[in-house]
C-alpha cells in the first residue's frame, strides 16, 4: 500500500508567500542584479511573475509518499480528519473532538508534525494544529 499526501496551493497565496519571503517583485529584481548566480531566487522571481499573471491557477506542492504505512493508526487518521473538519484551537480541544485523553492526542500530534503531516502553531500557551496537506491519495 502506497500513501500520498499532497498539498495543493492556490497561486494568489504562493504570491502572498513570495511577498513575505522577499517584500516586493522589484526588490528581487534589483537582489537579482547583485546575484544572478542564486538559482533559488531566479526561479522564484519567474513562478512569482507567472502566478501574478495567472491567479487562478492551482498548484500541487510539497507531496510525501509513505509506503510503511503502519504508523497511521486509526487514531491518528482519526486526529486528521478532525483538525480538517474542526480547526481546533488548541490540543485539548482537538482531544475533546475524538474523544480521546489530552497527553495521548498530544503524544500522536507529535509523531504527525515529527513526519511532516501537520504543522504546530503556538498561540500563548495553546498550540494549534494544521494539516501540512488537504489531499490523501491511497494505492493499493
Amino acid at each position: 500500500m502506497r500513501i500520498k499526501f499532497v498539498r495543493k496551493v492556490r497561486a494568489e497565496e504562493l504570491v502572498k508567500e513570495f511577498e513575505r519571503k522577499y517584500g516586493s517583485l522589484e526588490r528581487l529584481e534589483r537582489y537579482l542584479k547583485d546575484h544572478p548566480d542564486d538559482y533559488v531566487a531566479l526561479m522564484d522571481y519567474e513562478d512569482w511573475k507567472h502566478f501574478l499573471a495567472n491567479s487562478d491557477v492551482e498548484v500541487e506542492e510539497g507531496e510525501i509518499v509513505v509506503t510503511d504505512v503502519s504508523f497511521l493508526t486509526p487514531q491518528k487518521l482519526q486526529i486528521l480528519e478532525a483538525i480538517k473538519k474542526h480547526r481546533p484551537r488548541s490540543i485539548r480541544e482537538l482531544a475533546e473532538k475524538v474523544g480521546r485523553d489530552v497527553k495521548n492526542v498530544y503524544l500522536d500530534v507529535k509523531e504527525l508534525e515529527r513526519i511532516g503531516l501537520i504543522e504546530l502553531h503556538t498561540s500563548g500557551r495553546a498550540k494549534r494544529a494544521e494539516l501540512k496537506y488537504n489531499e490523501v491519495v491511497i494505492a493499493i
